[in-house]
């Protein structure tokens, strides 16, 4: 990768729409624009209103630009819609040279990818979990082994077709090309998760706006995928109904005073609510709106915690979860998860790569795995031709193995 050559990542969630922008040097990254905007025109991770989403990318995308001083026109887009689904394939081919190339590597997961996927359907990943050689299993990357027989595990990601359409539509209306569109949670593991974590099993729970996004690992392999369309829009809806003000005084009162366990909370503790016009604000104790952020908390968790199960590899998160997102920052929602989850739980801060420290915080652990991702990318450059985005699956692969799995 050359010196200054510029990445920019697109987090475009229910709620916000984060810019982030930044400079491939020779010793890593560095962020050098961040813009957020508050999201118009969609709804639980999907586009509703292509206009107003457009605006909202351009405003974001506009503020990165100023911030770093550069034109912005390409991005790394970021999707996590209600309707993510993952399935498993395998593939089998001849080693042609007795030794298995990347030639080999990429015709066998071209096998395993030629599965039938439903016209509206669009593939995202194909992401190998592993390969066999003559029989022996486990093996992460083949190449340079000797046999004759070359199998192939993947993990195939796919998305409507319509909501993969609406952000390209959306970011083309900004002014903006999509270069990647990469699954949320799964960039957010580029930012926090380290190669330990997910080789001894462990869980990303990236909590937004309108979505839950759930990807668990094990032996180094993405093994689970699920959206839940439930997120922190919800906590804000009920402090809005329980203390009667509106929702944008909600949301401040729910991130400035919020936190998820009542035992934190002093007795004489306040909070105060403000309105507009000309009527005064008043006072309540804190413990009033934690009353109504608990509750919702629980029945959050204890809906992940049914999700995880239902995968089947519950018993094999030995790292626990990783909690990221805009809910991840408030005060006792780690604690809250280990109780009801019953796993070791901890807040992703995503690794400081260099610029400013700002992205520091869970809210923009996707935002920064984007920026990484398409880093790595980089390595093998691809085009988008403006129509349908067809997952190039060949660079895919490439960047996996370039990756280390």
């Amino acid at each position: 990768m050359k010196k200054g050559k510029l990445i920019v990542g697109l987090d475009v969630g229910t709620t916000k729409v984060c810019a982030l922008a930044g400079e491939v040097k020779d010793n890593g990254v560095e962020i050098i624009g961040i813009g957020n905007t508050p999201a118009r025109g969609l709804r639980k991770g999907a586009i509703v209103n292509i206009e107003d989403t457009a605006r909202s990318i351009k405003n974001a995308v506009e503020e990165a630009q100023a911030m770093a001083g550069i034109d912005i026109k390409a991005v790394y887009a970021g999707i996590a819609e209600a309707h993510i689904n993952s399935l498993l394939s395998n593939g089998v081919i001849a080693v042609r040279e007795k030794e298995v190339t990347q030639k080999d590597i990429e015709r066998v997961i071209e096998a395993a990818r030629a599965v039938a996927i439903p016209l509206d359907r669009e593939v995202l990943h194909v992401i190998p979990s592993g390969f066999i050689i003559d029989g022996q299993n486990g093996i992460n990357d083949p190449r340079g082994m000797v046999g004759v027989r070359l199998e192939a595990k993947v993990r195939i990601v796919t998305a409507t077709l319509t909501s993969v359409q609406n952000l390209i539509k959306s970011c083309k209306r900004a002014g903006i090309q999509v270069i990647d569109i990469v699954l949320g949670p799964l960039a957010s593991t580029e930012a926090v998760l380290t190669e330990d974590e997910r080789e001894i099993g462990v869980g990303i729970v990236d909590i937004g706006g309108g979505t839950t996004d759930i990807a668990l690992f094990y032996e180094g392999n993405l093994c689970h995928v699920s959206i839940l369309t439930v997120g922190g829009n919800n906590f804000t809806n009920d402090v809005a109904i329980g203390l009667r003000t509106h929702l944008s005084e909600a949301e401040r009162i729910k991130k400035t005073y919020g936190c998820a366990m009542l035992q934190m909370v002093q007795p004489d503790e306040e909070i105060e609510i403000t309105y507009s016009g000309d009527k005064p604000p008043r006072r309540l104790p804190r413990r009033h709106l934690i009353e109504i952020i608990q509750p919702r908390a629980e029945e959050l968790f204890s809906l992940i915690g049914e999700e995880i199960k239902k995968s089947g590899y519950y018993n094999l998160l030995a790292s626990g979860v990783v909690l990221t997102g805009g809910v991840a920052t408030m005060r006792g929602i780690d604690v809250m998860a280990e109780n009801i989850l019953g796993l070791p739980v901890r807040i992703g801060v995503p690794k400081y790569i260099g610029g400013t420290r700002i992205i520091c915080n869970p809210e923009y652990a996707t935002g920064v795995g984007l920026i990484l991702h398409g880093a790595k990318e980089s390595i093998a450059e691809r085009s988008f031709n403006g129509g349908s985005l067809l997952s190039s699956a060949i660079n895919k692969i490439r960047l996996f193995l370039k990756m280390g799995g």
